[in-house]
């Protein structure tokens, strides 16, 4: 399961890209600090997952999520708020995220949203690696 981390803020994405990378079959594969550079890394690297602030300095999560849409079939966006009082929610669901987190209260809810989101994952390969050793 691949993530594209978007975030200004280098230390949350730091201690959040520490905490992904140690859930089994997780790897991020792009960090960005602003929407323009987000959006190319979505539109290169085509991850799994998305984890999008909702405010960048030169735009928007929902920017983002609407340049993508145009394009491509997008990941699954999580979008994570400083605002707590962000009334942008439906918004941001209208344009295709999938989750809506308070960033400052709600990091574990991130993680485990991911967790959730990989158990399937995890397991269809595990059972496919298992398929394949009985075949032999």
């Amino acid at each position: 399961m691949t993530i594209v981390l978007a975030d200004a803020d280098a230390r949350f994405r730091d201690r959040l890209k520490k905490r992904l990378e140690k859930i089994t079959g997780v790897t991020v594969v792009g960090e960005s600090s602003d929407s323009e550079e987000a959006t190319a890394m979505i539109l290169n690297r085509k991850p799994d997952i998305a984890i999008l602030n909702s405010s960048f300095r030169d735009g928007s999560g929902i920017d983002v999520l609407q340049h993508i849409r145009q394009l491509m079939v997008p990941p699954t966006i999580i979008v994570v708020t400083d605002d707590p009082s962000c009334d942008d929610k439906n918004a941001y669901s209208a344009a295709g995220a999938a989750f809506f987190f308070e960033k400052a209260k709600e990091e574990r809810k991130v993680i485990n949203t991911v967790r959730l989101i990989c158990v399937p994952h995890c397991r269809i390969e595990a059972l496919d690696s298992t398929l394949a050793t009985h075949d032999e």
